[in-house]
C-alpha cells in the first residue's frame, strides 16, 4: 500500500515530455507508480484542474539578507521552487563582524536593488561566521531546501575592512580568507563565489571587493575547493579573469 496517491493531474514530468494527465503513488517517500495507478494509499488526494511537476531549483537568487525574515523565500515558494541557491556573485552577509553590518547592507542596496529599509528592520544578525549563519537559518527554519556559496565579497570586508575596496590583499589576509573559506566548505557551503565584473561598484561607487582580488588570490581561495575535494566555483565574469585564467584555476582545482 502507497502512503498517498495524487489522482486526476496533468502531470509535467521534467523530461521534456508532453504532459500527459494520470496518478501519481508515493510509498516511503518514493515515487512507485506514474500514470495508471493500480495501487491502493492510505491518503488520496484529487488534484483536478492542477499541474504536478517536478520542484523547481532556482540556482542564482540574492535571498541571503530575505532568509533571515522570511523563511519562505516568497515569493519563490508560489513559482514553484523547492530549492533556492544563494550567495552569486559572493554577495553574501555572512561572514560578517558587527561593524561591516551597515557597508554590507549598503552595498546590497547598489548592486541588488535591495532596500535598505527592509533590511534594516528584517535582517538578523545573530551569526558572525559563515557557519554560524547556518545554524541561524536550520534554527530558524526554512521552506525550500538551500544551499549557499561563501561569498568572496564578505570574506574579504571580514579579514581587510575598508580597505577589501580598495587595495590587492596581502599574503597574511589571503592566507585567512583561505582559512574562511575551507572552514565555511567544512560547515556546508556548495562553494565559493565571486565577481569580477566591471558592473559590480559598491555603495560609494568603489569596485566591490572581489574584483581587487589578485589572480593568486583566487587561485588560493579557489585551492580551497581542491583540497576539500568538494564545492562549486561561482563566478561573473570580468575582463581581469580571462578564459585562459579560468581553464587553469579548474586545472588546479582538479589536482
Amino acid at each position: 500500500m502507497a502512503d498517498f496517491v495524487i489522482r486526476n493531474t496533468l502531470i509535467v514530468d521534467g523530461t521534456g515530455n508532453p504532459g500527459f494527465h494520470g496518478s501519481v503513488a508515493v510509498e516511503g517517500g518514493q515515487i512507485v507508480e506514474v500514470g495508471a495507478v493500480t495501487v491502493s494509499a492510505s491518503v488520496s488526494v484529487d488534484a483536478e484542474g492542477l499541474v504536478l511537476a517536478p520542484g523547481i531549483i532556482d540556482s542564482h537568487t540574492h535571498f541571503d539578507a530575505q532568509i533571515t525574515w522570511d523563511p519562505m523565500v516568497s515569493p519563490s515558494i508560489a513559482h514553484g521552487v523547492t530549492t533556492v541557491l544563494i550567495g552569486n556573485f559572493g554577495f553574501t552577509i555572512a561572514p560578517c563582524k558587527p561593524e561591516h553590518r551597515d557597508v554590507t547592507m549598503l552595498n546590497l542596496v547598489r548592486v541588488e536593488g535591495m532596500s535598505l529599509k527592509a533590511m534594516e528592520l528584517g535582517i538578523d544578525w545573530g551569526f558572525e561566521s559563515f557557519s554560524d549563519y547556518l545554524d541561524l537559518l536550520e534554527t530558524k527554519g526554512v521552506g525550500p531546501k538551500v544551499g549557499a556559496f561563501v561569498g568572496h565579497s564578505s570574506v574579504r570586508t571580514y579579514v581587510m575592512g575598508d580597505e577589501a575596496a580598495h587595495r590587492p590583499a596581502m599574503e597574511a589576509e589571503v592566507e585567512s580568507m583561505r582559512e574562511i573559506v575551507t572552514d565555511a566548505l567544512k560547515a556546508g557551503a556548495v562553494g565559493f563565489a565571486t565577481s569580477t565584473s566591471p558592473s559590480h561598484n559598491g555603495a560609494d561607487g568603489s569596485p566591490m571587493p572581489p574584483r581587487l582580488a589578485e589572480k593568486q588570490e583566487l587561485r588560493r581561495l579557489v585551492g580551497a575547493l581542491g583540497e576539500q575535494r568538494k564545492g562549486v566555483f561561482m563566478l561573473t565574469k570580468g575582463g581581469t579573469t580571462p578564459v585562459p585564467f579560468l581553464k587553469s584555476l579548474a586545472a588546479g582545482y582538479a589536482v
